[in-house]
């Protein structure tokens, strides 16, 4: 018997629509943070969804151990990597950043896109590590986090000295609201994606800003790498968006004013950890090789002349909204 298994229930509809999925994938293995179980993705065929998402899924009591061996609890759970590769990403990703015109799109992907926004109140929805908090504090931004990890919430406010709402954003009460909510890679990660979006929006001031980050189900990296594409990631990505499911789910929040785009300033990484071949590698094993940071450069590469192409193709999508 597997050690730490995990509760599960159905999903079988559509969570935008609710119309039944149809598989996508079978028996998927995290390969990444060796959580436990074979897991399966289902998408929705109607032709103005296409929302794609796990069934059955961990249950709301239950997902804390689908993050057990992630590197916001344990350094040894993140995939490991060859020193000559480690020295190679280094050389290669820095080349790749300058040839393709990435560092303008670096510097505004790292500060959420809020660079020609005046500096305020700003929440940041699953800050993990703080990271990108400390960063938007550096450019004036008056920050507090939210999390329902204690380890990462712990390491925030005791490390960093800012201050974390532990628990659940729905339990958030303030008394002087935000100027800006930013999410980035966590509205993939929640059971009720809609309900989130609804306490960011109250948790805004009018004409405050909603920024998400999340990835993009019809990107070319999904396209290219299939069943073996680092945006998949189960059993904890719950709901995979593409722009349009992501605009809907904002507009069924109340938002308004939505600007929405998808960026490949991420592709070398997203490159570099995808497989070409799942099956032969067992959950909790990948180990990045020099083929694989290869891999992701020529990766990175192609991700950029097909964006220039095909503007839905990034390996993100990014949304901005207003609350009015």
């Amino acid at each position: 018997m597997r050690q730490n298994p995990i509760g599960i229930e159905v999903n079988p509809d559509c969570y935008l629509c609710e119309k039944p999925g149809e598989i996508l994938y079978r028996n998927r293995a995290d390969y990444l943070f060796g959580t436990p179980g074979e897991w399966s993705f289902k998408v929705c065929r109607g032709d103005d969804c296409g929302l794609v998402w796990l069934d059955p899924r961990p249950m709301v009591s239950e997902i804390g151990k689908a993050y057990q061996n992630y590197y916001t609890h344990d350094k040894s759970g993140q995939m490991r990597q060859a020193t000559m590769a480690t020295i190679m990403r280094a050389v290669l990703h820095s080349m790749s950043t300058h040839l393709l015109g990435f560092r303008k799109e670096r510097r505004r992907y790292k500060c959420m896109y809020l660079d020609q926004t005046s500096p305020g109140r700003l929440l940041e929805v699953g800050c993990g590590n703080g990271k990108r908090l400390a960063r938007m504090q550096a450019l004036g931004w008056d920050v507090m986090g939210q999390e329902v990890d204690p380890v990462a919430a712990s390491y925030v406010s005791e490390e960093r000295g800012i201050p974390v709402h532990l628990g659940m954003l729905q339990t958030l009460d303030v008394t002087e609201r935000y100027d800006a909510v930013i999410l980035s890679h966590v509205i993939e990660h929640v059971h009720d994606p809609l309900s989130l979006l609804e306490s960011c929006y109250r948790l805004l001031k009018k004409d405050g800003l909603l920024v998400i980050l999340t990835p993009n189900i019809a990107s070319y990296g999904h396209q290219k790498f299939g069943a073996g594409w680092r945006g998949l990631e189960p059993p904890r990505h719950l709901y995979l968006f593409n722009r349009k499911t992501l605009s809907w789910c904002a507009q069924k929040a109340g938002f308004s004013s939505l600007r929405s785009w998808t960026t490949s300033v991420g592709a070398f990484g997203i490159g570099q950890a995808s497989l070409s071949c799942v099956s032969s590698i067992k959950e909790g094993h990948h180990f990045i090789t020099t083929r694989d940071v290869w891999r992701g450069f020529w990766f990175q590469l192609a991700a950029r002349i097909i964006l220039l192409f095909n503007k839905d193709s990034g390996e993100e999508c990014v949304l901005m909204a207003t609350r009015k």
